[in-house]
């Protein structure tokens, strides 16, 4: 982990884009209303219409080939690669496709709904160098993120929507219910001024 960042001891200030720079729980499901009532979600945002369909989904496919090779489509912002949809931003999961995958798809749409809200900011790219800015949809190659618990990843990172099956096979203990712990590592480009 890197510690002195996390600390925020010997890094320039300019390399600090959006203030957040420590280890942070910055988000609580408890305190969000949108989080269980898909309804609510959908009203804070209306693009879910647009994208929250069979045909949407399909395009997700090309997202989830390309995003198990390690470079996600930042034009398919609605897609979460092999996790499924982002949308609706709420807590709602259809499925029983597997806990990994499906820890991994809400942690996902944390962070899209946080960058929807602005409350996370890009901090990758050349229009980010010195500050963040502020983006509506989810820059998935930004983030990344390594499993803590039950069963860590120790020896690499993966990126949003990577298939499971090159990560995250035999990651669970059966029959004992924990839940995952993930680390997201968040990309931060800094200029030298």
């Amino acid at each position: 982990f890197p510690l002195l960042v996390m600390l925020d001891l010997f890094i320039k200030q300019t390399c600090n884009a959006d203030g957040y720079m420590d280890l942070d729980i910055m988000y609580m499901s408890e305190l969000d209303p949108t989080w269980n009532n898909d309804e609510l979600a959908f009203f804070t945002n209306p693009e879910a219409a647009a994208v929250a369909n069979p045909i949407a989904a399909a395009a997700c496919t090309a997202d989830a080939v390309s995003s198990t090779a390690g470079k996600p489509l930042k034009q398919l912002f609605w897609c979460a690669g092999s996790w499924g949809t982002l949308y609706p931003f709420s807590g709602n999961q259809n499925g029983g496709k597997g806990v990994i995958r499906d820890s991994s798809l809400l942690s996902t749409r944390v962070l899209a709904a946080l960058h929807r809200r602005g409350l996370a900011w890009k901090t990758m790219g050349s229009e980010a160098m010195c500050r963040g800015v502020i983006s509506p949809t989810l820059p998935k190659t930004q983030y990344k993120f390594t499993l803590l618990h039950p069963v860590p990843e120790t020896n690499s990172s993966h990126v949003i929507g990577e298939s499971t099956l090159t990560w995250g096979l035999a990651r669970t203990i059966p029959a004992i219910g924990q839940d995952p712990i993930y680390t997201i590592w968040r990309w931060n480009d800094c200029c030298n001024n």
